[in-house]
């Protein structure tokens, strides 16, 4: 496992701060997936970017879930196009790289290299006008 990835999601480079808007709960597919890039902000020079901040939104009846789109065996993203992500709703998504498979309501690891382990939570909560926001 890459040791990186043990750290909370707040301290990960470029996380959000709690209250950032992430998209409206209506851009989230009712039962499926939303992946999100967060871009980063220039350094003080103002012209080298750095790396910005993957998500992936899970909806389902069971409410909104939502992961660092980072594998938890090599430190890839799950998926870099949405529609390569693999996931089944409410059940599981998984790594098109390495194809490890992580449960859909908590991201814990049922299967591939990295089995015990998990995604990396973030927090989000439904504001009053539908947004989805980090929450604390």
């Amino acid at each position: 496992m890459n040791d990186s990835i043990r750290v909370p999601w707040f301290e990960l480079p470029n996380a959000p701060a709690t209250g950032t808007r992430l998209c409206a709960l209506d851009d989230v597919p009712e039962v499926g997936v939303k992946m999100l890039v967060i871009e980063a902000e220039s350094d003080k020079e103002g012209d080298a970017r750095q790396a910005p901040f993957r998500l992936v939104i899970l909806r389902s009846a069971s409410g909104i879930k939502a992961y660092v789109n980072r594998c938890a065996h090599f430190g890839v993203p799950l998926s870099e196009k949405p529609e390569h992500l693999i996931f089944t709703p409410e059940v599981s998504i998984s790594c098109n790289v390495h194809y490890a498979r992580y449960r859909w309501s908590d991201g814990h690891c049922l299967e591939g290299e990295c089995k015990g382990e998990a995604l990396i939570a973030v927090p989000v909560a439904i504001d009053a006008a539908g947004q989805i926001i980090v929450a604390a």
